[in-house]
């Protein structure tokens, strides 16, 4: 299960990677929260869930809210460094109301002219930044469940180097 929402999280990542280079910059916004919350849910599958959880997960009936996934992921080693949580409370508003034709979505298509996208080169790098740092991520909790850490360890190395994790 866990290895089935990185695989979807990697796929948001490159759809958002062709939505980019298509310039249809509404739906790049809308997918950074799918993308991140898929992400979290394998993590937490793969390190909080018990044997029950997964059957509830497997039904649809799992009775957690992403808060608490995060919070719990945060309580095991290796994730209790608080990055999760920071990026949930300066992002989620704005993850949401870009994934449910909020406000940001729908006032970034008034143009002086006509009603286009139009989100600054700024708001689309931030966005492939975010994006590019969650699919290395996913990427190396695939490499950890294939017992590779030598492979998720390089990967957050460059990651690291490209400045996309605790670069704030």
């Amino acid at each position: 299960l866990a290895a089935a929402c990185f695989h979807q999280a990697l796929e948001h990542h490159e759809a958002i990677v062709v939505l980019v280079r298509r310039r249809l910059s509404g739906s790049v916004m809308a997918l950074v929260r799918p993308m991140f919350e898929i992400y979290i849910r394998g993590i937490w599958l793969n390190v909080c869930a018990s044997d029950e959880d997964l059957g509830k997960f497997q039904k649809g009936k799992l009775d957690r809210t992403f808060a608490e996934l995060i919070s719990d992921i945060e309580s095991h080693d290796g994730y209790n460094v608080g990055v999760l949580s920071r990026v949930k409370k300066s992002s989620w508003r704005a993850m949401n109301d870009y994934t449910h034709g909020g406000a940001l979505q729908v006032i970034r298509r008034i143009t002086p002219d006509s009603i286009a996208s139009d989100y600054s080169d700024e708001q689309i790098l931030e966005v492939i930044a975010f994006a590019g740092a969650v699919g290395y991520l996913a990427t190396s909790e695939v490499a950890l469940l294939a017992r590779r850490e030598d492979i998720a360890t390089q990967l957050l190395e460059e990651l690291k180097a490209k400045k996309g994790v605790g670069s704030k």
